[in-house]
């Protein structure tokens, strides 16, 4: 038989007694009647107050988040705080003012800063603000300690000591510059609001329920926050009603019925505000009890006396069909949760309860099971199922933890894969993944090996390293009970030896280096992020090296990388408030002496550091890749001013830029070059690409992007020649039409007969190849006459002018694109 009928064949006698003792009592049926009216009535009540309390929290909120995107706010936290006090004050102040003239029931609106110091604060009676210091009130440490921008409840105010409602909102400013979904913004301070409970006085003076009973707004603690009504309950009946179940849920209404408070009954309702505050109205039952009890006193006799039986009758049917069962299933269930595999719920009988500890079992394994893969997901990465970068900072956190306030006996090794990028992009992002698969099992591999195994002690377990894919390309192997570097350099030798040798990878060998970067916990400091970043910084020591090496964390080199991380801020800034400048340098015909071209360089001036060198942030503009929007500038803003100069009537001479070999490889110059000139209707041949001799041996796909730069009539000039690796005969077939003479062979004319052979047989053969001769850094009259002897083209340095920005060069074209310089002959 199953479970519902056999309640119901028990329970039925049961009913029909209490039925027919129910029926012959009117005095039941009149009492509940009374009782369910006074709980509407007071349901109604209960959620008046709370609907009146809801809406003043949704209106105070909205004018908190109102007042924080009030633009004389903001500008006045964006204001330095040494002069906005004497500027902005009286306005910002003005400000609060409007805000607290449209709510009456607003006490107090003040600003504090981050440090928890009241800097503006406008009150009601000004005499009622006893510190400006805010840090120990309740509602500061709140908002500080909470994850959240806002936070409202009532408390007590310490300037008044009154019960407020006390609204505040974290004021966060974001950098436009800066401003990303991801990016957290910087504290500026704390908007507050302070409210009286006046606005619920005219619920309590319109209610008659509370003429006869009591409201009271009290919290947890048993502290009073508001009163009305003709009984007011002592403190022990405060105490009394605060030990009462509590409801827990926003929308439940407790009720108790006959509730000794001041030694006589109440029939008291309660709801939950807010913040451990909760409301309750008592009705004494009193009167109740004295009118119906002369009518009804044998009937409750009577029902009192069945309800008791009835209640030992059912109690003991439930403890025997469902209570028993259903604890003996809890504890089956519990011992099925700590991992036992035995099932210990047994039933004879096949009805629902069979069915559900069934179902439990089936859960509770299933739930195992789902546990264990949650822990692998959030432990372990999914690709090459080593433990992640969750697990490893737990593991670092656990040593630096049980380390006894010193620095744990550990090294962290970083390891970088170089050239990874390039296998991506070629063969695919499928070959890929399998190439960190084939790296993780050859490391995994190489830190199983005897001698990499460190004992820790005659008690203790073995170290193993733990090795560890942090994401992307990047993997960590975290040695234990190391103290110096000679254990630590051996394991990141043999993990270079081990990548030496080739990887099956798709049925396919491929080779791969890797960079590998070394930090001592006992050397970088005491905290898991300084482990992280020096391991992190040492590893791009090693990149900078010469890669598949491996370097140890030194602070000389981690200074270069936080000046180089200071530099790339700043450069990323001045992108967007105008500090890049571009001069021009004349380029002269060697044998006109005609104005034929300049060379566009850029310059930087920080509005604190003045002129930074191109050969400070450039070379840091291409590590980041910032060249990248860095180039698109300079390309864009010569083509605008050769526009200008245009339109201004101006002979325009031919403007070179320099390209980086990143922007050769990242970016599709010949279209950016394309659309740049045709966008402002300029021809190809008014614009001229340098290039450095490192940027053309990238590969075939830097020379084929020449190539079509050169096919659509723009120049390419070879820079810098002579400072490369590049040969004469390397030259031959290549994509340029320039050759510029970097200016230490030309400064070498001065020093001898080498100097002087050396620039002479670089001209010739240039001329064999048909190139056009630049030489740069002319600066005297001997290096012109000789360079105009041997057939130089174009002459470019200090002898006819320095770099000029574009207003000076401006007057420059003025004076001299229709003439000539003054040459001194050879």
């Amino acid at each position: 038989m199953q479970l519902k009928p056999k309640i119901a064949l028990w329970l039925l006698p049961l009913l029909l007694i209490q039925a027919v003792v129910l029926i012959g009592t009117s005095y039941q049926l009149y009492q509940d009647y009374v009782k369910n009216q006074i709980k509407v009535q007071t349901k109604d009540s209960l959620l008046q107050v709370k609907s009146t309390l809801q809406a003043k929290l949704q209106m105070i909120e909205a004018d908190s988040k109102v007042l924080a995107s009030n633009v004389v706010l903001n500008r006045y936290l964006m204001t330095a705080e040494n002069t906005r006090a004497h500027i902005m004050y009286k306005v910002l102040a003005g400000e609060f003012e409007s805000f607290m003239s449209v709510d009456p029931e607003y006490q107090e609106i003040s600003l504090l800063m981050p440090n928890s110091y009241e800097e503006i604060a406008l009150l009601t009676d000004d005499d009622l603000n006893q510190t400006d210091d805010e840090r120990d009130t309740a509602y500061f440490r709140a908002i500080k300690a909470s994850g959240v921008d806002y936070k409202v409840g009532i408390m007590i105010d310490p300037d008044t000591g009154r019960w407020m409602l006390v609204a505040l909102r974290k004021l966060v400013l974001f950098d436009p510059v800066e401003k990303t979904r991801n990016s957290r913004g910087e504290l500026k301070g704390y908007l507050v609001i302070k409210s009286n409970l006046d606005f619920l006085n005219p619920i309590v003076d319109n209610s008659s329920l509370f003429s006869e009973g009591f409201s009271l707004l009290y919290h947890d603690n048993g502290t009073r926050v508001l009163e009305q009504g003709d009984t007011r309950l002592s403190a022990e009946g405060l105490t009394i009603l605060s030990a009462q179940e509590k409801a827990t849920d926003a929308e439940q209404i407790i009720y108790q019925e006959s509730l000794m408070l001041d030694a006589q009954p109440y029939l008291v309702g309660q709801v939950a505000l807010m913040d451990n505050l909760y409301f309750s109205i008592g009705w004494p039952t009193a009167k109740l009890h004295q009118l119906l009890w002369d009518l009804g006193s044998s009937a409750i006799k009577h029902t009192a006396v069945v309800m008791l039986f009835s209640m030992l009758l059912l109690f003991w049917l439930l403890n025997r069909m469902l209570i028993s069962p259903i604890l003996k299933l809890d504890w089956a269930a519990r011992q099925l949760e700590q991992g036992d595999n035995d099932w210990h719920f047994y039933s004879r009988s096949n009805d629902e309860l069979t069915g559900l500890a069934n179902t439990v079992k089936d859960m509770g394994q299933t739930l195992i099971r789902q546990k264990r893969d949650l822990h692998e997901i959030a432990y372990l990465d999914n690709l090459t199922r080593l433990p992640n970068r969750r697990r490893l900072l737990e593991e670092l956190d656990l040593h630096y933890a049980n380390s006894n306030g010193g620095p744990p006996a550990i090294a962290l090794l970083f390891l970088d894969l170089d050239e990874f990028k390039h296998i991506n992009d070629t063969m695919g992002h499928e070959t890929g993944d399998a190439m960190l698969q084939a790296v993780a099992r050859r490391l995994e591999q190489t830190l199983r090996c005897a001698d990499i195994v460190r004992p820790l002690g005659p008690d203790e377990k073995t170290a193993h390293p733990q090795l560890a894919r942090m994401g992307g390309d990047e993997f960590t192997i975290l040695l234990r009970n190391i103290r110096d570097r000679t254990g630590a350099e051996a394991v990141a030798r043999r993990i270079l030896d081990a990548l030496d040798a080739p990887l099956a990878v798709d049925g396919r060998e491929l080779r791969i280096g890797a960079s590998i970067g070394i930090a001592l916990a006992a050397e970088v400091g005491e905290s898991v992020s300084e482990l992280l970043m020096s391991a992190d910084l040492a590893m791009y020591d090693a990149k900078r090296e010469g890669k598949n090496t491996y370097r140890f964390f030194c602070r000389s080199s981690a200074i270069t990388s936080l000046k180089n991380l200071e530099i790339k801020d700043d450069l990323r800034r001045a992108l967007n408030h105008n500090e890049l400048q571009l001069a021009y340098q004349p380029q002269i015909c060697a044998r006109s002496g005609r104005l034929v071209g300049c060379e566009a360089l850029l310059r930087w001036h920080h509005p604190d550091k003045g002129w930074i060198p191109p050969d400070v942030f450039i070379p840091v503009a291409e590590q980041s890749g910032l060249i990248l929007p860095l180039g698109r500038w300079v390309i864009l803003e010569a083509c605008h001013q050769i526009k200008a100069w245009q339109n201004a009537g101006n002979a325009v001479p031919r403007v070179s830029v320099n390209v980086s070999f990143v922007q050769l490889l990242r970016e599709d110059m010949h279209t950016l070059l394309h659309d740049c000139l045709t966008g402002l209707d300029l021809a190809p041949d008014c614009l001229a690409v340098e290039v450095t001799e490192s940027s053309i041996m990238q590969g075939e796909e830097a020379i084929s992007q020449l190539r079509k730069i050169r096919k659509s009539g723009i120049r390419v000039a070879l820079d810098d020649f002579g400072t490369g690796y590049s040969s004469l005969s390397a030259l031959k077939g290549l994509p340029i039409d320039e050759l510029k003479i970097d200016k230490s062979f030309v400064t070498d004319l001065n020093q001898g007969t080498d100097g002087k052979a050396i620039m002479s047989a670089v001209i010739a053969m240039a001329r064999q190849l048909n190139l056009e001769v630049v030489a740069e850094g002319v600066e005297t009259d001997t290096e012109l006459a000789y360079l105009r002897q041997k057939g130089a083209d174009i002459i470019q340095g200090y002898y006819f002018s320095k770099p000029l920005l574009h207003s000076e060069f401006s007057a420059y074209l003025n004076q001299h694109s229709a003439s000539r310089l003054q040459i001194v002959e050879g």
